[in-house]
């Protein structure tokens, strides 16, 4: 198969690895944001983000190459960040043929013309075709990835004879892929695990605080709460329950919280500094947009009106300790006693 990664980031070129291995053509475009990481990847250097040597066979393309990336090819994966979405959704549309499918990677929700869309609708409203989309969610660190590390992802699509076939194509013996239909379960999982996973962290700026010990009974306290209330979410926004407890969940909050720039934000603010001065902090590290902190945000919108507030008391603290000005010490004990009220937590 001829397949298009379009944007090379982190996650875009780790999946070079597994397509390259499973014998396809693969095709790497990138963004005018991703030209330094493409001067580096063409000459044979490590990837930036990722610290691996993309494969020989992957073929370069820069920006203004994206009608030849996208020649004759068989599936395209959006690559790009979720800002990106829409725009690379809008330079495609033309190109591509309408049965190409179209494998997202973006997690998080934008506004678009004024309204608030999981990456999935975004897509759908721009390149007909929603049977052809397939949403990839679970727990995946790219790095690991790019290292062949063993790793089990959920493939999401309304089609599921389309994904069956995508999963032929692109499991190997390391990455593994499970197939579900629950597309907006598995997108809301996707961006409300970054909220969560900044709130889990706050403990771990607590501990560094004082005398450096983990505080794993109050992680584990919010993160049992967390996937309650993303449970919740799910139900109330029209996703299946069980999707939540599965590898879209569970299993993608678990890998967040132990690593990555949710989870360092939520203890740079455990530290005590203020949100603003926790990301220039994060700035100043070079890792990148906060994903849940931007997301908080949207997910604030997209659920107003559609959730009972009283059940989601951690959703809403981590909110107004993000853009309310909310004390994170009085969100944590208002959290705490919110739960210890609860009859069945």
């Amino acid at each position: 198969m001829k397949v298009a990664i379009l944007g090379a980031g982190a996650m875009g070129s780790a999946l070079t690895v597994p397509l390259v291995d499973r014998g396809h053509e693969v095709r790497l475009w990138g963004t005018k944001y991703d030209v330094k990481i493409l001067d580096v990847i063409a000459k044979g250097g490590l990837h930036p983000r990722i610290g691996v040597k993309i494969p020989d066979l992957v073929k370069i393309y820069y920006p203004e190459d994206l009608k030849k990336a996208l020649k004759d090819i068989d599936v395209v994966i959006l690559g790009v960040s979720s800002a990106g979405v829409a725009s690379v959704s809008e330079q495609i549309k033309d190109i591509i043929d309408r049965k190409t499918p179209i494998v997202i990677v973006a997690k998080g929700l934008e506004e678009v013309g004024g309204e608030i869309l999981t990456m999935t609708q975004i897509v759908e409203r721009i390149i007909e075709g929603g049977d052809r989309i397939i949403y990839i969610s679970g727990p995946s660190i790219a790095k690991e990835l790019a290292h062949r590390y063993a790793t089990m992802v959920v493939y999401n699509s309304k089609n599921l004879k389309l994904v069956e076939n995508i999963k032929k194509e692109f499991e190997t013996t390391y990455y593994k892929i499970s197939i579900n239909d629950d597309v907006i379960g598995a997108e809301l999982c996707a961006s409300l695990k970054n909220i969560y996973a900044i709130a889990i962290g706050w403990f771990d700026g607590f501990a560094k605080k004082r005398n450096g010990l983990e505080m794993n009974n109050a992680k584990s306290a919010f993160f049992a709460q967390a996937i309650k209330e993303m449970a919740y979410i799910v139900e109330q926004m029209g996703g299946k329950r069980e999707t939540v407890y599965g590898l879209s969940g569970i299993g993608d909050l678990l890998v967040t919280t132990r690593g990555g720039r949710n989870g360092m934000f939520g203890m740079f603010i455990g530290m005590g500094f203020p949100v603003d001065k926790a990301l220039k902090e994060m700035e100043e590290r070079g890792v990148g947009v906060v994903e849940g902190y931007v997301t908080a945000e949207m997910m604030y919108k997209f659920i107003n009106g559609k959730v009972d507030k009283s059940r989601l008391p951690l959703f809403y603290s981590a909110y107004e300790v993000l853009f309310k000005g909310l004390q994170v010490l009085d969100a944590v004990e208002k959290v705490l006693n919110t739960l210890s009220k609860l009859s069945t937590f």
